[in-house]
């Protein structure tokens, strides 16, 4: 199979853009980031949560598009992990790191916490925790389209 790095390039910047607009649309759950667990309903938790679910998606397609160009073999069970983990691996004469250290251990905790999303109730998320990690979500994303645009950069040439 042939490897096609326009088509990479293509799916990540398409996934980058939606990454953008979801942060668009969090600037408008940002104010309620300030406000204590009994103010905030069941709905607006699980509004806001499901926005961290959708950015770490994001995310993940991202990394997924990436492994599967340069062939990186997941096994089952740990992929989620294993893939965030060889993101900010730079693997010489092969790939470079697509993310850095900081950004790694800010994704883990979306990654996390998107485990928890989908494995509960609405009315069981932990607010504390949940805003925590919102708090993260501006700069997570900001890191995440400079450190991918200078991925996507380096491996410019490789179609050549």
């Amino acid at each position: 199979m042939t490897r096609n790095p326009e088509l990479l390039r293509a799916d990540v910047r398409d996934e980058l853009a939606k990454i953008a607009r979801l942060a668009r649309e969090f600037a408008a759950v940002e104010p309620f980031l300030t406000r204590p667990a009994e103010e905030m309903s069941h709905y607006d938790r699980g509004a806001i949560g499901y926005l961290l679910h959708n950015f770490y998606n994001g995310c993940e397609n991202i990394f997924r598009s990436i492994a599967a160009f340069f062939e990186n073999d997941l096994g089952p069970g740990t992929w989620h992990a294993d893939l965030l983990r060889r993101m900010r691996l730079d693997v010489p004469g092969y790939r470079p790191a697509v993310i850095d250290e900081e950004l790694y251990h800010l994704l883990e905790d979306f990654r996390g916490f998107r485990h928890v999303f989908r494995n509960c109730y609405s009315f069981e998320l932990d607010w504390e925790r949940e805003r925590l990690v919102a708090s993260r979500f501006r700069r997570s994303a900001d890191l995440l389209r400079v450190q991918v645009g200078e991925f996507i950069d380096q491996i410019e040439g490789l179609g050549s």
